[in-house]
């Protein structure tokens, strides 16, 4: 088998007779002694031209152009990667069909190729013959393909004007052979488009280089729509990868997504003037489609008839994340839908949505080998991550910030852009890539049972046919309240639970409070409006919350779904006034409601059963009129308005849902500015002092539960030593969090994460990711609280902003990415 053996996929490999000017016969000796600067010691140049990959089910074939198919309805194409024969023969194709309209070519291709004698090779390593080579940089693939070039030409002329290259049979067989070549028969894609171009054929030639399996970045959705937006109106789009498949399909997608905006303008619709009928975009994939290249699994998905009856109502819209992007964008839902149609019209190979149902099939069969549902599930991630891309890119072809690019307004702003201002994307983003596991698990039966008041199906049936911009189908309005809710012990207020003072400093948190509720509180502090302001205390409310709420009758509800009620909506990273702008569309959305349905609107709360010891849900109408339905910055507003003096600070409110756990942090970052402010001083019991000197004194030595309560982590003792006032800093921070304990210790959860994480061996990887991931934020938020306070003994918000104080030591950043709180 010799140098080219694979041995997970074991090729055969056929030896060529020595050639009788003496040629090496085999190409393990042609790869060690190669010396290119591309070409170099171990690769080899593989064919790739794969007219074994052509999918039988597709309507016409194009010789030397394996996988053609036109996107029917739009002026767009894919297909596999050509011979130069084959490229010939689909502009033939499409201008016999479409006139001579210039052509637009996307080759979506990574890897550096080469044309030899009209055919494609790709660059291998010599071991590795099937495998893709480490992703590179779009930067580099010119001057890349271009020195490759000369390496063939210079290692030809050593071998007589040959050189030795590898082919794969259908079969899988790996088997070399010498090509004979001269100067003009090398050449890169670039040369052969443009020697097409030279000889009078319409055809325009881009490379948007994307990796294999996995989704485009923001900038390659630019490089396309800049493509598409400087072309003519009659420009024809072909799209080509490897196989014609996961890449091209993508293209195709954002092609004609950019073909339905510059064409039509906004918003964006479907035009159905053609009658293509549209897939239901709810429906689960079979596992039919070539979903990727050398899919192994594919084959073994039907095996448990018991797995697939469990899964089979399952659907793309069951992935919460998903609902929760869409709610994201005003446009969301519209544009979405339109993307769906797209996805359905460009699935001649693939089908982006039923590929991450697909792979979530697979990871979700306990029976597969774990390497299999390891590989689904990465697989499945991917797939996932492209679609979030995609409907995010949809949104943004829907808002005014494409109109400068196609001629329809002033706004120019890059996709790229547009989403660098929405950081809660991003996070959707990463959190796919650290746990992709809690999106591809079978959900859990709810917890808590829903009931309807007198039985009244109808009310379920409702809540599926919400259609609203946040408002959508399968949820609900809960109200803010629960049993069990944490009170405050020391300061009772009707409305307004978990009321807590931070001692010796004017900072409180609360849990979101009804309209009532907050006038107590305010009122209390001595913030009540009066004709003579001049006494009155000042207060500053900050909102901490994440997810969408509104007021309905003075009472706070927030958005939840009907299958899981209890588990909040937040958007991890949004800014407030996202927020702000969500519960306004959400106000919208209910506005409609009640005029649809005469004033009524369908609310929930959850109600616990001494009885069964149980909490349900009850669904229940409420009589409604427009003028009782608030969003919380309309209802501070108001109280500003009666004369409440909420505008500067002598108080600090904290509000978030139960006014306790990440509240805490809140609290303690702004107990530290107000301690660099010199109006208040630490104080510290003995114990904390001995305990902080004893930490400050002694080396690293391995963690006792003691000194892990007092925050003594490896990193964490690190931070300080590289921190100005490091110990200093700590030690403040320490004291802070103890007088902040009511609404959260965070050092007491980063122990409990660790604790937890150290017991969860023989959980599964999500559970234990979880843990993980949780641990290592409640460790961030000390590590940052210390070097917060660190800061303020250097500088001062006034003279330099935190970010860029830290942005100038790169040495806190590279601890920060680096923490572990298992060591």
């Amino acid at each position: 088998m010799g140098a080219l053996g694979y041995s997970s996929l074991k090729p055969s490999l056929r030896k060529i007779a020595e050639s009788a000017d003496g040629r090496p016969c085999e190409m393990s000796v042609v790869a060690a002694i190669r010396n290119g600067e591309v070409l170099g010691s171990k690769t080899v140049l593989k064919s790739d031209h794969c007219p074994g990959c052509q999918n039988l089910s597709l309507p016409e074939r194009v010789e030397g152009a394996p996988n053609f198919r036109e996107v029917p309805g739009f002026p767009v194409y894919g297909v596999a990667n050509p011979t130069v024969d084959g490229i010939r023969a689909v502009i033939d194709r499409i201008s016999s069909s479409k006139g001579s309209h210039p052509i637009l070519w996307h080759n979506m291709r990574e890897e550096p190729v080469i044309y030899i004698n009209g055919k494609p090779f790709v660059l291998r390593e010599v071991e590795r013959p099937y495998k893709n080579m480490l992703e590179y940089t779009s930067f580099f693939h010119f001057g890349m393909e271009a020195r490759l070039k000369e390496d063939i030409l210079r290692e030809a002329s050593r071998y007589n004007g040959a050189i030795m290259v590898i082919h794969e049979t259908d079969d899988g067989q790996i088997h070399d052979a010498w090509e004979h070549i001269n100067s003009e028969a090398v050449q890169t894609p670039l040369e052969v488009y443009k020697c097409l171009e030279n000889e009078g054929l319409p055809i325009k030639y881009a490379r948007v280089p994307i990796t294999d399996g996995k989704a485009p970045q923001s900038s390659d959705f630019d490089a396309i729509a800049l493509n598409i937006t400087s072309s003519s109106k009659d420009t024809l789009y072909v799209f080509n990868c490897q196989m014609g498949r996961g890449r091209t399909t993508t293209g195709t997608v954002i092609a004609c997504l950019l073909k339905l905006r510059i064409d039509y303008g906004r918003p964006i619709r479907m035009q159905l003037n053609d009658g293509y009928h549209e897939v239901s975009d709810n429906c689960s994939s079979s596992g039919e489609e070539a979903l990727c290249d050398n899919d192994s699994s594919v084959s073994n998905s039907k095996n448990s008839g018991k797995d697939e009856d469990a899964q089979r109502a399952f659907g793309i819209n069951d992935i919460l994340l998903l609902r929760k992007i869409t709610r994201l964008f005003d446009n969301g839902v519209e544009c979405r839908e339109v993307l769906d149609a797209i996805i359905d019209r460009c699935s001649a190979l693939q089908n982006i949505r039923e590929a991450v149902l697909h792979y979530r099939k697979v990871f979700n069969q306990q029976h597969m080998e774990p390497r299999v549902r390891r590989v689904a599930l990465n697989r499945g991630a991917e797939y996932l991550e492209r679609y979030v891309r995609l409907i995010a890119f949809a949104a943004y072809l829907g808002s005014e910030a494409f109109d400068g690019f196609c001629g329809q307004g002033e706004t120019k702003t890059t996709f790229k852009t547009w989403l660098h201002r929405r950081p809660e994307v991003q996070t959707m983003k990463w959190s796919i890539r650290l746990r992709p596991g809690r999106f591809f698990t079978v959900p859990e039966e709810s917890k808590i049972p829903y009931e309807s008041q007198h039985g009244d199906i109808v009310m379920g049936a409702i809540v599926k046919a919400r259609c609203g911009s946040v408002l959508g189908k399968g949820s609900i309005l809960k109200m803010y309240f629960f049993p069990g809710q944490k009170t405050s012990s020391c300061i009772p207020f009707q409305g307004a639970p978990h009321i807590y003072k931070v001692d010796a400093y004017p900072v409180y948190s609360m849990a979101t409070p009804t309209i009532n509720g907050a006038k107590e509180v305010l009122a209390y502090l001595g913030a009540n409006g009066t004709k003579d302001r001049t006494h009155t205390k000042k207060v500053i409310i900050t909102d901490l919350r994440e997810e969408v709420v509104v007021y309905i009758h003075g009472t706070p509800y927030v958005l939840r779904e009907l299958d899981q009620p209890v588990d909040t909506l937040k958007h991890v990273g949004i800014s407030g006034l996202m927020v702000e702008h969500m519960e306004l569309r959400l106000k919208e959305d209910i506005y409609a409601e009640i005029r649809q349905s005469g004033g009524r609107l369908l609310l929930h709360r959850e109600e616990f059963n001494p009885s069964t010891n149980r909490s349900s849900i009850i669904g229940y109408w409420e009589n409604i009129s427009l003028d009782d339905v608030k969003t919380p910055a309309e209802v501070y507003a108001a109280l500003k308005d009666e004369g409440f003096n909420i505008e500067s600070a002598s108080y600090y409110i904290f509000v978030s849902h139960t006014g306790a756990g990440g509240v805490a942090y809140a609290m303690a970052i702004t107990c530290l500015g107000l301690n660099a402010d010199s109006r208040f001083t630490l104080e510290e019991t003995v114990q904390q002092h001995l305990t902080t000197t004893l930490s400050e004194n002694l080396p690293y030595q391995p963690s006792s539960e003691e000194t892990l309560k007092q925050g003594d982590y490896r990193d964490i003792l690190s931070l300080t030593r590289v921190l100005i006032c490091g110990p200093k800093s700590k030690k403040e921070v320490d004291i802070i969090i103890e007088r902040c304990a009511g609404a959260g210790h965070l050092r007491d959860d980063i122990l409990s994460y660790k604790k937890r994480l150290e017991k969860s061996c023989n959980d599964d990887d999500e559970t234990r990711t979880y843990l993980m991931d949780m641990g290592i934020k409640a460790l961030r938020r000390y590590f940052f609280l210390i070097t917060f306070r660190s800061y303020l003994h250097c500088s001062s918000p006034g003279e330099m902003a935190f970010a860029s104080w830290m942005g100038g030591r790169p040495e806190l950043g590279h601890l920060c990415d680096n923490l572990r709180f298992d060591k």
